[in-house]
């Protein structure tokens, strides 16, 4: 497997940084996590369409606004007869409206089916299940599994859900944790989100082998979110837009790079 970063920051994106997205290649398999305001700018159209299946962990804005462009992408090249399969959409059915909204969109070539927290599927080689999280709305982290090769992705989610996200992720590869906030502005330590002191905490006691931080506040300098991580989780960097890292040697390249 073959990761990508397509979006590293939240609420909204700006010049080079996009909100949350990731990119799992495994052959001419395509796996797409959440999909962020402006995160499909980076995917290469149209062969990244293809066999593409795009999983939403919540309906909020800053995780699934670019899925309208992927609904009018496939439809456009599938009219121009570049892509033969429609792209699979995976996704929460709340909220109601929203969930609606993005299935009434006609412009689209596309497949849509609900998860919840008995979900597990597989895509290509990779076998796909699901844990809720704790946040205003429903949400899940994702777990990603192709042979011995593990990758967790967190979404969202407060500290409260801290057994359950370490329970999920234990032993994975590599942890790719929401770190919104920082200590130092004295959060409360239940939230809606996570510090990147917790995110090293959860990556800690699941005993991951590498964690990479998102969903950073786009006027926090990234650094100090990886140096607040790293006092409790030192294998760690920060998403950088269009990173990619080969999961075979995850140990070694976030090595390197932090």
């Amino acid at each position: 497997m073959k990761l990508t970063i397509l979006g590293s920051q939240s609420p909204y994106n700006t010049t080079g940084h996009n909100c949350p997205g990731f990119f799992i290649q495994d052959n001419q398999t395509r796996l797409m996590l959440d999909c962020g305001s402006g995160s499909h700018s980076l995917l290469n159209y149209p062969n990244d369409l293809q066999n593409l299946s795009i999983i939403l962990t919540h309906l909020h804005r800053d995780h699934y606004n670019d899925i309208y462009n992927l609904q009018y992408s496939s439809f456009v090249f599938h009219n121009q007869k570049r892509i033969e399969k429609p792209i699979n959409i995976f996704l929460p059915s709340t909220p109601a409206k929203i969930y609606e909204d993005i299935l009434s969109e006609q412009n689209s070539f596309a497949k849509y089916q609900i998860i919840d927290e008995n979900s597990s599927f597989k895509i290509g080689n990779m076998n796909i299940s699901f844990c809720p999280t704790d946040h205003p709305v429903e949400t899940y982290s994702i777990k990603v599994q192709n042979g011995n090769r593990t990758i967790v992705y967190t979404s969202d989610s407060s500290f409260s859900a801290k057994n359950r996200l370490v329970e999920f992720a234990k032993g994975a590869d590599l942890l790719i944790c929401e770190s919104s906030l920082l200590k130092e502005h004295g959060f409360p330590e239940i939230n809606s989100h996570l510090t990147s002191e917790q995110a090293g905490i959860i990556a800690k006691e699941a005993g991951v082998k590498g964690l990479i931080l998102n969903h950073f506040w786009p006027e926090e300098p990234v650094q100090k979110y990886v140096d607040e991580a790293k006092k409790v989780f030192q294998n760690v960097i920060p998403a950088i837009e269009g990173l990619t890292i080969n999961i075979p040697s995850i140990e070694k390249e976030l090595d390197e790079r932090s």
